[in-house]
């Protein structure tokens, strides 16, 4: 290298280290104001405690004593749907209600497993069991869902999951409950499955196997669900399913010493906790990433969606990623200490809402009232029966099916029709996470086709007003050599064909037109493809003597064509900026130029423009 290239080198490589510099510095600062605007140094949570008395603590435990009366069964209902051990479903209640306390925003959120995020764990692993093992890998998917959630909350990308359309949750949710009570109904039946990946194999296999039942296990099932039913409609203020669990315990003991085939879940150790460290490995990442993203995506939308549906109705203030960010802190809680994933609850937090508490710490004594339950009644876990539990994860299921809301998404329109079947039959075949992507991309694919229609219509003049209005279909044409065509809607890549093809259309109507008009005051979102479909109708205009004016151009549009180069090549006596103030003006300035490019005077054709008053 020669000695001047060498410093040419040198004073390059300088040149980048002071540009990089600052740049760094800026988006360390930005980071620093990510943290403290969320509030990641738990300053909330300390208000909380400096201004906490006797009074709140009273309403908070009380609180905190339904909610946990509540999330241990259905902790290991949901442990059970996701085809882990029960204590699974325990853990990440008590984790997630330790943690989340400490960075939600909402006092009514309660974290923990949900049905959806169980299911959807259980769907995924059912079609990758042969591939990696369930609990091994499962620490590992916590750790990479946590991450996930917290970086969409650093962003600032909670708000995004309210672009996903109702439709597909209702699909998924309704597909997902299908799943949930074909999953469970053998466990009542008292026999076992083999492999089974989708809802129709678990079907058949059911169906198969229906010769092996064991009625004294389907008669606990039934008697599990009937008391239920009576608790929760006579005593509605008790606990109905943990009282039901205790009742079919004495049940199914008492079954048990008559010898009766009952089966009962595996008590857990007193004293005992596992820790689980997620360990890294880039074969797990390549087949769990998908499930991963999807796990993460479903939990923001859940716990988005009931956060919103709470503060609506307390009226209270919201933080959305403060929210995901005390979700993400959870799951990888979870992922240490032997849990599941969590999302925000909606049974758990209406129970919570409807118990009104004082402050977020009535979630802290929940979790701390079942750690103490998960440590010193572990073994008392032994005596529930199997067929019990599962016959109340069928009714969690049944709860699920909106008949209201699926007669909506099949009614509303021909779109939402299709995307709720494409995501509920997606549902029974594929595994969820394919499942919701699926619907996912059939709800944009048709949102592309109905955006992808801008407006094209001819106007005219109405020569008594001297004003601009839509062209009758069939109308004579009053002037012949000048058209304008009025153009309303998105103008992205998706559309350039379209645009194209509609001003032929109209240009081959009527061959005696020789300035076209472009009247684009309401098109939005210019990008180069159809910046690249205006220069070429400029061109094939051009070609045949013709001209192209454009008017009303608004301000994001006019900068595409400026920095494009389009602007210059069509030239900028050609295009007239829309006038806010003045609407019409700019369509009138381009009728005046259509009459110069005509070698016309200006009298033979009569418009006025609209002034908007001033405010």
């Amino acid at each position: 290298m020669a000695p001047k290239d060498g410093f040419r080198f040198k004073r390059n490589i300088k040149f980048l280290i002071r540009r990089s510099v600052p740049s760094f510095n800026r988006w360390k600062g930005r980071f620093i104001e990510q943290i403290q605007d969320l509030h990641f140094d738990l300053g909330p949570f300390r208000d909380t405690i400096k201004n906490y008395s006797k009074e709140k603590f009273q309403i908070d435990f009380k609180a905190g004593i339904n909610v946990a009366l509540l999330s241990i069964p259905q902790g290991m209902a949901y442990a059970l749907i996701a085809g882990l051990p029960v204590q699974y479903g325990l853990y990440a209640c008590a984790i997630s209600s330790l943690l989340g306390p400490l960075f939600q925003s909402s006092r009514y959120v309660v974290l923990g497993p949900t049905n959806a995020t169980s299911v959807l764990l259980f769907s995924t692993y059912l079609n990758i069991q042969k591939q990696v093992d369930k609990l091994s890998t499962l620490p590992f998917v916590l750790l990479f869902v946590g991450i996930i959630l917290i970086l969409v909350s650093l962003f600032r990308m909670a708000g995004l999951t309210q672009y996903v359309s109702r439709t597909v949750i209702v699909g998924y949710i309704t597909g997902a409950s299908f799943l949930i009570i074909a999953g469970q109904l053998h466990r009542v039946m008292g026999f076992e499955l083999s492999e089974a990946y989708t809802f129709f194999d678990i079907v058949v296999q059911t169906l198969n196997r229906l010769h092996l039942i064991q009625w004294p296990s389907v008669a606990i099932g039934i008697c599990s669900l009937g008391c239920w039913w009576w608790l929760k409609k006579r005593f509605p203020k008790l606990p109905a399913i943990a009282l039901s669990l205790v009742l079919m315990s004495f049940l199914g003991t008492l079954m048990h010493s008559l010898h009766l085939p009952i089966e009962f879940l595996k008590p857990i150790p007193m004293a005992t906790w596992p820790i689980t460290l997620p360990t890294m490995n880039f074969h797990w990442f390549s087949t769990l990433a998908s499930m991963s993203f999807a796990l993460a995506f479903f939990a923001a939308v859940e716990g988005t969606g009931i956060a919103r549906s709470l503060a609506n109705r307390s009226g209270e203030p919201l933080e959305l990623n403060r929210d995901l960010f005390a979700q993400g802190i959870a799951n990888i809680g979870c992922s240490f200490f032997s849990g599941m994933p969590v999302s925000g609850s909606l049974t758990r937090s209406a129970l919570n809402w409807a118990s009104k508490p004082a402050t977020q710490l009535a979630n802290l004594w929940s979790g701390i009232l079942m750690s103490i339950a998960l440590l010193f009644g572990g073994p008392l876990l032994g005596y529930i029966p199997i067929p019990a539990l599962s016959a109340l994860v069928i009714s969690a299921g049944l709860s699920l099916i909106n008949p209201n809301e699926i007669k909506i998404a099949l009614t509303a329109t021909r779109f939402d029709f299709t995307v709720f079947v494409v995501t509920f039959i997606g549902a029974l075949l594929t595994p969820l996470d394919f499942a919701i992507g699926l619907g996912i991309g059939a709800s944009i694919l048709f949102f592309l086709k109905q955006a992808g229609e801008p407006f094209f219509v001819e106007y005219t003049f109405d020569t008594e007003q001297g004003d601009l209005r839509e062209k009758i279909k069939g109308e004579p044409t009053v002037h012949p050599d000048i058209s304008i065509i009025h153009i309303e809607g998105e103008l992205f890549f998706g559309v350039s064909e379209l645009f194209r093809t509609q001003i032929n259309k109209i240009l081959a109507l009527n061959p005696k037109i020789r300035v076209v008009i472009l009247r684009m005051r309401n098109a939005h979102h210019l990008d180069a493809t159809n910046a690249m479909a205006l220069e070429e109708l400029h061109h094939w205009l051009t070609e045949q003597g013709k001209f192209l004016l454009i008017s009303g151009v608004i301000r994001p549009v006019f900068r595409v064509l400026r920095n494009s180069g389009v602007l210059d090549r069509i030239g900028r006596k050609n295009v007239f900026p829309l006038i806010p103030t003045q609407p019409n003006l700019s369509t009138r300035q381009a009728l005046i130029r259509a009459q110069e490019l005509l070698g016309k005077k200006e009298s033979e054709v009569k418009i006025f423009f609209e002034k908007l008053p001033k405010k």
